[in-house]
């Protein structure tokens, strides 16, 4: 496999066709404003539990559940992103989250939980840079202002019309997890989209 080919999730390319690095931006500007990079071998668990069992769970996967939700918690290299009031995604170093999920599952909590490993499922997109907000803001529908949307804010919205989960770390630097099968679309939206601004496309961060 060419060594500029991606991967994305346990090996699933989902940039299959592109080749990186991948630079577009007018010819005025000297350097990029907006960097795009994937997280590659991201662990990804959904898990459901209501709010009685929400501090043992936190406990046991060694990062707090957020009490609201659009919300994100971190610790140790784990995210967790609050996704409604009983609905989490745990974003876990690579390799954790099959030894994280059998926690889950042999504990005394099973009867009252879910979890469900979906790393094969979603890829993690790092987008920063200082046109980033402009450049997420032509395709996705929430307000965000840095007022509204600020650090360890979260959302499932729609970006280009494929359902994402947007995840805010700083002021120009965020977090897009989407469908790996709409991975190589949303590339392709965000090189058109952010053309104008300068855009830079690497394999990996």
């Amino acid at each position: 496999m060419d060594e500029n080919t991606p991967h994305i999730a346990f090996g699933c390319a989902a940039f299959t066709d592109k080749k990186l690095p991948i630079l577009k931006k007018p010819e005025f500007l000297t350097a990029p404003q907006i960097e795009l990079s994937e997280i590659p071998h991201l662990g990804k668990l959904n898990i459901r539990c209501d709010s009685i069992n929400r501090d043992e769970v936190s406990k046991l996967i060694q990062c707090n559940l957020p009490a609201e939700p659009n919300y994100m918690s971190n610790k140790a290299g784990r995210f967790a992103v609050s996704l409604g009031p009983d609905e989490y995604l745990l974003l876990a170093e690579p390799g954790s989250e099959s030894q994280l999920e059998q926690i889950l599952r042999s504990s005394h909590l099973l009867e009252h939980i879910s979890v469900v490993n979906v790393s094969d499922a979603f890829c993690a997109i790092r987008l920063s840079g200082i046109k980033v907000r402009e450049l997420l803001s032509k395709g996705c529908p929430i307000d965000l202002h840095p007022n509204n949307f600020y650090s360890n804010r979260t959302a499932q919205c729609e970006l280009a019309l494929a359902n994402v989960i947007l995840i805010c770390l700083e002021d120009n630097e965020f977090v897009c997890i989407c469908r790996t099968s709409f991975a190589e679309y949303v590339l392709d939206w965000c090189i058109d989209a952010g053309q104008e601004y300068g855009i830079l496309i690497s394999k990996k961060i």
